[in-house]
This record gives C-alpha cells, structure tokens and sequence, in this order.
C-alpha cells in the first residue's frame, strides 16, 4: 500500500526526534557516572545528541531503523512505502558518514551508539565512554600544564611551491634522528615567540627571516619526555645565503612530495595546513608514545567572540 503525502507527514510528525528513550537513558547512566555534558549543541555539526567540549567527545544514539542498522541485510524487510523509506534512511547513512567525517577534521572523538546496546549493554558503553573521557582528560590536562621553558618554534620557508626541510641526521641521541622537520628549537628567556623564530632560522640556515605568517600550535604530547608547546610559521620571504646546517640537511622539496619523506606522522596531520593562503590559527595536541602516534586532536579553532556592542547610559543608569 502507498501512503498518500499527507499519511506520511503525519506519521514523520509523530516520531520524536530529541528525548528519545535511548538518550534519555544514556543521559541518566552519565550523570548518575558524574558527567557533564551539553545536548543537541548547535555550533558543531550533527548537533551531537550528547556532547563533552573540553575533551571534544560528541555520542550519537542511533535508533537501528533510522540510521540503517545492518542495511544491506535489514533493506529487504521493508515492505511498505519502498520508494520513500529506502532512500530516506540511504540518505541518513550517507549524512551520518559526513558528520562523522567533519567532526574528526575538527579534533573530536565521535561515538555512536546503537539503541540495543544501551537498552542492552548500557554498562559496557558508560565504561567505554568514561574510558575515551579519562584518555582525553589527561592529553588535555597535560598540554594545558605545558611550561614556557618547553615553548620552542618551528618554521617551513617556501621558494615558490619548494619548502626547505631538515632532515636531522647529525646529533646522537636525537629525538627526531632521522625526521624531516621545519627549522626552528627553544625559546630563549626573554624572547617572543617571533623573536625566537627568526633567531632559529638564522641559527640553522644562515638566512633572515623577513616575512613570518603564524598558523598555530602544536601540543606534543609524550609518555617518554616531557611535552612541548610548538608554534608554527610560515616564513614566506627571507634574503641571504643558505649555510650548512650542523644539526641536520637541509633540502628544498617539493611541497607535493614533502610527505613522502621520513615524517612524524603527526606532522601529517597539520602539515597541508602550512601553505593555506588565508590561515586561521590551529592548535593540534599529537599524543605519541615514543614514536607511535596514539590520537590527534585538531584541528581546534579559537571561537570568536561576537563582540559586544557599548550602549551609553543616561544619568539615571538607563540605557539610551
């Protein structure tokens, strides 16, 4: 039997698309757990049903019909109205696949649920979610403790579509032996940042640096040493003549192939970012254990503040 339009609109009307039983479920165990939490925000995308900003967690719980539970298997048990639910719930798949997709571009860890896990198994996901809480809690904990004697710059000098690499090969016991990386070390007391990043050049490559564009910051965070805040440059005009370096080779490369080279792999997450024409500043948190990379958490954006707008008051405190 085909529904008429109207049938079907009335039907959709019905179904409850926030507070459904799951959420209210999954909801109640977490704050029974202690969470905090936010619902349905509407500044990130997918409008998470239940979400952690700090630790940039966003949980999804999916009803099996909705979202397309097992859809290939499930699709021939439709019987009614085929040529409007089929493609409905496609659609619900594909939109919850790009959500999924922007939300981790964007430094969160996504987790959906399925409504027979938390009718069913609801202790095994309060205990996965307080574990990706914990997980995350401490990469932020221990980036937001970083201190300024651990502050260091690191900068990609660009002649066209080349950039300058160093390939750090000639210090024993170095942490990045074999690694190509930008030029750039530790802030000195007394130093800005900038200051600090064309010193650095100067000190590695002989050249001076003349225009340095910010793109944002790096949390290195590691189980082996101590963890480091790293600001990163774009340096897109200098003059002088290259010297060799003594704590590596430095090579120009084309920016396309750059990542072919021996990298940090969390250098792979940021590194198509260094040559973005209009940057807005960045702040990645790389969580490695000795050289495994464990998560990336990035890229985290600054909100901008609306700015508010000063209203003049009259003598008797009355805005005007």
């Amino acid at each position: 039997m085909v529904r008429s339009p109207e049938v079907i609109h009335k039907t959709m009307s019905a179904i409850r698309g926030k507070d459904t039983g799951i959420e209210m479920k999954l909801r109640k165990a977490l704050t029974e757990a202690g969470v905090r939490y936010r619902i349905y925000s509407s500044s990130v995308i997918g409008h998470p049903d239940i979400l952690l900003p700090r630790e940039r967690i966003a949980i999804f719980a999916d009803s099996e019909f909705w979202h397309g539970y097992r859809f290939e298997e499930n699709e021939a048990k439709i019987k009614t109205n085929r040529s409007f639910w089929i493609p409905k719930i496609k659609r619900n798949i594909e939109r919850d696949k790009e959500v999924n997709k922007t939300l981790h571009e964007e430094g969160y860890l996504v987790l959906r649920y399925w409504g027979f896990e938390i009718e069913k198994e609801l202790d095994r996901v309060i205990s996965e979610i307080l574990d990706a809480i914990n997980k995350r809690k401490e990469i932020f904990d221990r980036a937001e403790r970083i201190d300024k004697k651990d502050y260091t710059t690191m900068g990609y000098l660009f002649d066209g579509d080349r950039v300058l690499l160093l390939c750090r090969n000639k210090e024993k016991n170095d942490v990045n032996e074999g690694k190509y990386i930008g030029v750039g070390g530790h802030m000195e007391k007394g130093e800005t940042i900038l200051q600090c990043m064309k010193r650095e050049v100067m000190e590695e490559t002989g050249l001076t640096a003349k225009k340095c564009v910010y793109l944002g910051k790096l949390s290195f965070i590691n189980t082996v040493c101590d963890p480091e805040r790293i600001y990163v440059y774009r340096i897109e005009s200098f003059e002088g003549e290259m010297k060799e370096c003594d704590e590596g080779t430095l090579s120009w490369v084309d920016f396309d192939k750059a990542m072919d080279l021996p990298m940090w792999e969390g250098d792979k997450a940021f590194f198509p970012f260094i040559r973005s024409k209009n940057p807005r500043p960045f702040h990645f948190l790389l969580n490695y254990d000795g050289d495994e990379l464990l998560d990336v958490i990035g890229p985290i954006y600054n909100r901008k503040k609306e700015g508010k707008k000063n209203k003049k008051k009259s003598k008797n405190g009355k805005k005007k």
